[in-house]
């Protein structure tokens, strides 16, 4: 137990350093180009700007962090399909699962607060938000299940497929949110690289579970 709980610690402190790593990169980012154009004011299909040019810096803040969660989130999504049948695999999904959580944190506070002043009457009707309650309750569910994670370790049919549900539904939110409408090329980029390293192992553990694959020949 004692050795289980060492190097789950281990593999949460190196997550936790590359996540403190991206954010900080991320802060830097966005201070140093909040005089600079690179994300517009007029919200997708409007004709009137939604932000004020003092609010660059918040505004580009919240590209950058989900950015960054996306990085951290990405090696979870990998790792999933793996977690009943490895205990590294199992170690380093929690690791990243829970500090993506963190990132993810700190960008929707950045934009519920500090964007749009806690006003969800903006939220709910900005065509820049494309799905704010099912962003809340995505948000939620991936709390319950990081808490589960740690504080419940049950193997039960309903665990796993809430798990499975809620990881769908973060592949598909972040997917959609970058290389769907992502603004920017490198936005882009970033989900279709997501995309496909989850494809990558997702047919790597198809590969695994088919017949006779365990088997040694000769």
């Amino acid at each position: 137990m004692f050795q289980r709980a060492e190097t789950e610690r281990q593999a949460l402190l190196q997550a936790l350093a590359l996540g403190v790593l991206l954010t900080l990169a991320a802060l830097l980012t966005a201070w140093l180009t909040r005089g600079q154009a690179i994300f517009s004011l007029l919200p997708p299909g409007g004709d009137a700007p939604d932000m004020r040019p003092e609010q660059r810096f918040d505004l580009h803040l919240t590209f950058f962090t989900i950015w960054a969660t996306i990085a951290l989130v990405t090696p979870a999504l990998c790792l999933f399909p793996f977690i009943r049948g490895s205990a590294l695999a199992w170690r380093y999904w929690l690791a990243f699962w829970t500090v993506s959580l963190l990132a993810f944190a700190i960008h929707f506070y950045w934009a519920v607060v500090l964007v749009f002043g806690n006003d969800w009457s903006r939220i709910l009707n900005t065509p820049r938000v494309s799905a704010p309650r099912l962003d809340t309750v995505f948000a939620i569910w991936w709390v319950a299940d990081v808490l589960l994670a740690w504080f419940h370790r049950s193997d039960a049919l309903w665990v796993r497929a809430q798990r499975l549900l809620v990881h769908l539904l973060a592949f598909i939110l972040f997917f959609m949110g970058a290389a769907r409408e992502g603004e920017l090329l490198l936005s882009r980029v970033i989900g279709y690289t997501m995309a496909a390293a989850v494809l990558l192992a997702v047919l790597t553990r198809l590969w695994r579970l088919r017949p006779g694959a365990g088997r040694r020949t000769g």
